[in-house]
């Protein structure tokens, strides 16, 4: 009888978890994400296609605009028994983070943990600092592709919790989070997962303060909106709070994709389950350079094409959908992730048009909408204690985004599960553990507020 070594078992199971027609692994023409460029191109050649972009702005800002609402959240009461919760906590090449990630953990205020760090086999370096790791450790066997999903996926073959939370080495969760989180997923039989709220804990430059606000404006404004009328949402990659059997059945991460967040909410909603969001911030590190914001932003992107390849909106991959989903769910998510892409890749042929034709109709729109998106960001930032002033840095932030998209659409062709790693613990003097939320200091008075809008 031939030998079966279970530590590679359980690695292949990690990489093909998904089935295939389900995975970004069957994606046979990348190329076709170029279509969303091209199509938001189109405009240039032939100017009436972009009246066709209006509705995608409008959903858009529409979206957005829901962080206008200040968003409260309530306590949901106590289980009777508190389920065994398992902490996976992904890691590669980042041996500076393992002590303040190992005082971040030992902070939780839960009654049951089971806290694994995951390490990849050729990670000499991580390895060696793991005498100053007090919890348990499991080295992922070597193989392809080399993905934070199937690291957590061998983590999910290797642990026993009913729960399971997915951390980033970077992150400073806020202590009663997991206490609040699993009441939260407990309180609903149809919900499948709880996202926690993700904020940067630190200043930095321009780049490193719009990111903040944008996260500002997704988790505080966006997704609780989302939740509140039981809309499926884009999970944010960490902080996300499962139920294991759920998560199992759904046949857990997609090695292949490199947004692994964006494509299990998609699967989650279309195997009939919910989402929820709970306002317990984890404290993150934001890219402090553009050279480290476009390589992480355009990671992103291109797992959002994958997404919209692979469950997507194309023809073909539509009459897949079994059960069919809501109208109002494929709306939602069509907003997030094509309708979110065009927008992305539009806006400089929205400025060529605009500024073509300053006083038509189309610039009154496009300005329109940035005056109504730079507002949006100046409430998050005055909510977060931050300067509003970085908000009319937007248009250039958009052209960043364009820069990522390119990129974005040539690693999906050349290398589509690549992933372009960010790289943790380079910001100095963060906090160990988080415990006022950045994004909404309840210690700060409106005196406090004022003062930095002035400055």
């Amino acid at each position: 009888m031939r030998h079966v070594d279970p530590a590679q078992e359980a690695a292949s199971w990690a990489a093909s978890s998904v089935p295939e027609h389900l995975s970004a692994r069957s994606i046979r023409e990348p190329w076709l994400g170029a279509v969303v460029v091209l199509v938001a191109l189109l405009p240039l050649i032939w100017p009436p296609p972009a009246w066709l972009l209006v509705p995608c702005f409008l959903a858009v800002l529409t979206l957005r605009a829901a962080a206008l609402i200040r968003w409260t959240d309530h306590h949901d009461p106590e289980p009777a028994r508190w389920p065994r919760l398992t902490v996976l906590l992904p890691v590669y090449r980042e041996p500076s983070v393992i002590p303040d990630l190992a005082a971040a953990m030992r902070a939780l205020d839960y009654p049951s943990l089971e806290i694994v760090l995951l390490v990849e086999e050729d990670d000499l370096e991580t390895q060696a600092v793991l005498p100053v790791w007090p919890f348990q450790v499991l080295v992922v066997p070597d193989g392809r592709p080399r993905t934070k999903p199937r690291a957590v996926n061998f983590g999910l073959l290797n642990t026993s919790g009913e729960i399971v939370v997915v951390y980033d080495a970077e992150d400073r969760p806020a202590e009663d989070q997991p206490k609040r989180a699993v009441a939260r997923l407990l309180s609903d039989s149809r919900c499948a997962v709880v996202q926690g709220v993700l904020a940067c804990d630190h200043d930095g430059s321009l780049v490193t303060r719009l990111w903040h606000l944008e996260y500002c404006v997704l988790f505080r404004g966006v997704l609780p909106f989302l939740s509140r009328f039981g809309l499926p949402f884009l999970l944010g990659g960490t902080s996300q709070y499962f139920r294991r059997d759920v998560l199992e059945a759904v046949g857990a991460f997609d090695a292949h994709s490199v947004t692994e967040d964006a494509d299990l909410a998609v699967r989650l909603a279309r195997a009939g389950y919910t989402s929820s969001v709970v306002l317990s911030v984890t404290g993150e590190e934001a890219p402090v350079t553009v050279t480290a914001w476009i390589k992480q932003r355009s990671r992103w992107i291109k797992g959002w094409l994958q997404t919209v390849l692979v469950h997507g909106l194309l023809p073909k991959a539509i009459d897949r959908w079994t059960p069919p989903m809501r109208l109002r769910d494929r709306v939602a998510l069509a907003v997030q992730l094509p309708v979110q892409l065009l927008c992305l890749a539009s806006h400089p042929v929205g400025m060529a048009v605009a500024f073509n034709d300053p006083h038509g109709p189309l610039a009154v729109l496009l300005f329109a909408g940035y005056a109504l998106t730079i507002v949006v960001f100046m409430v998050a930032a005055i909510r977060a204690g931050r300067s509003p002033w970085d908000a009319f840095a937007l248009p250039l932030y958009a052209f960043l985004h364009t820069a990522a998209m390119a990129i974005a659409v040539v690693e999906l062709v050349v290398c589509p599960s690549r992933w372009s790693k960010t790289e943790h613990g380079v910001v100095r003097n963060r906090p160990t553990q988080h415990l006022v939320d950045p994004a909404f200091p309840q210690t700060a008075c409106c005196d406090q507020v004022l003062a930095r809008v002035r400055r």
